[in-house]
């Protein structure tokens, strides 16, 4: 399995010919979002940072809903959940991908700005590889994304939704997270390959990916 990062909360996530986008953006961000194919698109919240499902070439099924679907022998959950927290004045939605592919599972958070509560992460289950934003702005903030991340306890950790170049979005940049997180900026990722049986045992481990 190999991921790509492409900016903001957008992935490729590929195997055996098969490929699932997350969150395809609209340019008006201010990044490029080059020329995608892919079987399966998921979206997490309707707005242009995360949905321009049209721009993604192959003709994907879409998931931007709550509930359970399939497509190439990949199962997918979609979780209901908030972009922002409570304390705002309307509450705007968010859906959690949950993706089993394999024997490797899978979460994207997408636009999450909340923790989540027991009924979500007893949804979430165990994760193998957790997208997780980290920039603010209505997005979960650096320090609130480290209490996320230690609710989930994920086997690997990739953080998007943060300050790169080009972005208009005004957020957070990654070292901000990664001084939360007590982590030192490792070397960035072309792409991350992913095996089962290379996965961490015990400590999580912290990925982050050159915007492709």
């Amino acid at each position: 399995m190999e991921i790509k990062f492409y900016g903001h909360t957008c992935f490729s996530i590929s195997e055996n010919g098969t490929t699932v986008i997350t969150d395809p953006f609209q340019e008006e961000i201010g990044l490029k979002l080059p020329k995608l194919l892919a079987e399966a698109v998921t979206v997490s919240h309707n707005a242009p940072p995360y949905n321009n499902v049209d721009a993604i070439e192959g003709g994907p099924k879409v998931f931007s809903w709550p509930g359970e679907y399939e497509t190439n022998a990949i199962h997918f959950k979609m979780i209901h959940s908030f972009h922002n927290q409570k304390e705002d004045k309307e509450q705007l939605e968010n859906n959690i991908a949950v993706i089993h592919w394999g024997n490797i599972h899978l979460c994207h958070l997408g636009a999450q700005g909340t923790k989540l509560t027991p009924e979500q992460l007893e949804q979430v289950g165990e994760v193998d590889i957790l997208f997780i934003p980290v920039g603010g702005k209505g997005c979960l903030e650096p320090k609130k994304a480290k209490e996320v991340i230690e609710q989930i306890e994920p086997r690997v950790i990739i953080p998007m939704c943060y300050d790169t170049p080009g972005s208009k979005l005004h957020l957070e940049e990654l070292d901000t997270f990664l001084s939360a997180m007590g982590a030192k900026a490792e070397e960035s990722l072309k792409s991350y390959i992913v095996k089962r049986s290379e996965l961490p045992e015990d400590n999580s481990k912290l990925v982050v990916l050159n915007v492709s």
